[in-house]
């Protein structure tokens, strides 16, 4: 592809046009008065570093997009937007991706919208697909500012799958060492989609805590999935597999597990090491099969879930590995689950915090978390044999009472509530009414007011992050609340 005749872009490269309405492929492309028309011509170009193509606002694109040529660490490729208008579309007629970068790097997608117009057809489809094969590692992707909708595909997820997904990242291959390193997916909404909302994935996976991976483990690292907005998802909402130090945060999940054939969860991680998971919204998953808010999975190490919201969910959080395979720790606090209902798998109910599929998870702590239910007969529940540590928690059954029944967990310093059986190891239990400002109003309404029983009734915990919900410190040298806030109590 000659650069000769473009003008160079801020970046250095050149800028190239699109106009899939009134465009010619037989001009230059390099301004907006002499655009390219299609995608075809588009895909069957080499493109270099710091080179832009950029789609008419107001416009649609019929088929796939699958640019070739990789930018550099100084000079990426952008494919964007130009003109006033809507973001421009390209849409796909049952195509396996809407978009395909495959085998390139330092690449960034903004402003866009994607989607697949075709019915489903019991195959995989994916709005944005990076696949990396034998490829070693790839630098540098941004998805910022784009709509994914309407891609129907199926429930199919996992690195040995076809998955169908919104956004989807994927390593395999078996020669060359393949991940990741550098995925920013930001500011996107993605609705109306099969298998995952956003997710990472890999057949890179084997090490000591997944023993059952494929090939030695390349760590998906520098990854941050940050204020994007999910809705109608047919399976899981956010997942991170193989990440090293992934971040979470600011997202809003509205309806997943809608399409599902197995078990779901909005946010999770797995084979991953500190994962941080904060800030989310996640609400309306789908009750059959169950669909939990978040998830602590297998070969997951350090996972840390703080500051989130959950309601109207079938469960809250799901405590879940693989029979044989390990975890390495998980850290729940500062949390909200309102109005999360409980679920029946098969002729069993799951209370909103289930645990017991698989292996024992090693060091998980539940601290200063909020479960306020108007709908759920368990609250708590313990199918297998790991050892939870709850502490500080406000528990809030319905009217009429619901349980909590873990006989591995230890309890210390939690305060019950329409708790029919309140577990008798709670040497330091408070069971009253916890005397919220407004529950069941979101995370605010659990505000405590003045002559509270959870105020200052809590215990100090070692390692505690410093900070409640709404960000007040946490007292290094008094008791603490119970529950989720440390702000001054309400007058009322």
């Amino acid at each position: 592809m000659s650069s000769t005749s473009a003008a160079a872009d801020s970046q250095g490269g050149q800028r190239y046009y699109l106009d899939c309405a009134a465009g010619n492929d037989a001009a230059a492309g390099t301004a907006q008065g002499s655009a390219w028309r299609t995608l075809d011509h588009v895909n069957a170009l080499v493109f270099h570093p710091g080179d832009s193509i950029l789609l008419r606002s107001g416009t649609t694109c019929q088929g796939t997009f699958s640019p070739k040529g990789s930018g550099t660490e100084d000079r990426p490729i952008v494919a964007g937007s130009y003109g006033s208008g809507a973001r421009p579309a390209i849409v796909a007629d049952g195509a396996r991706a809407v978009v395909f970068l495959h085998n390139v790097q330092y690449w960034e997608l903004r402003n866009l919208d994607i989607s697949d117009r075709a019915a489903g057809n019991g195959t995989s489809r994916t709005g944005i697909y990076v696949l990396l094969e034998d490829y070693g590692t790839g630098h540098h992707y941004v998805i910022d500012g784009v709509n994914v909708h309407h891609v129907v595909g199926i429930d199919a997820t996992g690195p040995a799958n076809e998955d169908s997904a919104g956004i989807l990242f994927k390593a395999t291959g078996s020669t060359v060492a393949t991940g990741f390193d550098g995925i920013q997916v930001t500011g996107n909404t993605v609705s109306g989609v099969d298998g995952y909302g956003i997710a990472t994935s890999s057949q890179w996976s084997l090490r000591p805590l997944l023993t059952s991976g494929t090939n030695t483990f390349v760590p998906i690292s520098h990854v941050r999935i940050a204020g994007n907005r999910l809705s109608d998802l047919g399976g899981d909402g956010i997942v991170v597999q193989n990440g090293i130090d992934p971040l979470v945060e600011g997202n809003v999940i509205d309806g997943f597990g809608k399409r599902a054939t197995a078990f779901h969860a909005g946010i999770w991680s797995w084979n991953s090491d500190r994962p941080v998971m904060q800030y989310n919204d996640v609400s309306h998953g789908s009750s059959s099969p169950p669909a939990f808010a978040f998830d602590v999975d297998i070969a997951a190490a350090g996972v840390l879930y703080q500051y989130n919201y959950s309601h109207d969910n079938a469960g809250f959080m799901l405590l879940c590995t693989n029979p044989g395979e390990k975890s390495a720790g998980a850290t729940i606090r500062y949390n909200v689950s309102e109005n999360d209902r409980g679920a029946l798998f098969g002729t069993t109910e799951l209370p909103l915090v289930t645990n017991g599929c698989g292996s024992v998870q090693p060091d998980v702590r539940f601290y200063n978390n909020v479960i306020h239910t108007k709908y759920a007969s368990g609250l708590i529940g313990n199918f297998g044999e790991t050892a939870v540590a709850y502490s500080n928690n406000i528990f809030s059954g319905r009217p009429g009472g619901s349980t909590i029944g873990d006989p591995m967990a230890s309890f210390d310093h939690n305060l019950y509530f329409n708790v029919t059986s309140a577990p008798t190891v709670d040497a330091h239990a408070v069971a009253a009414d916890p005397a919220f400002v407004r529950p069941g109003a979101g995370p605010l309404g659990y505000l405590l007011k003045c002559g509270s029983p959870a105020i200052g009734a809590g215990v100090l915990i070692a390692g505690d992050t410093g900070h409640d919900f709404l960000g007040f410190p946490v007292p290094h040298d008094a008791p603490p609340n119970i529950g989720p806030h440390q702000s001054p109590c309400v007058h009322v």
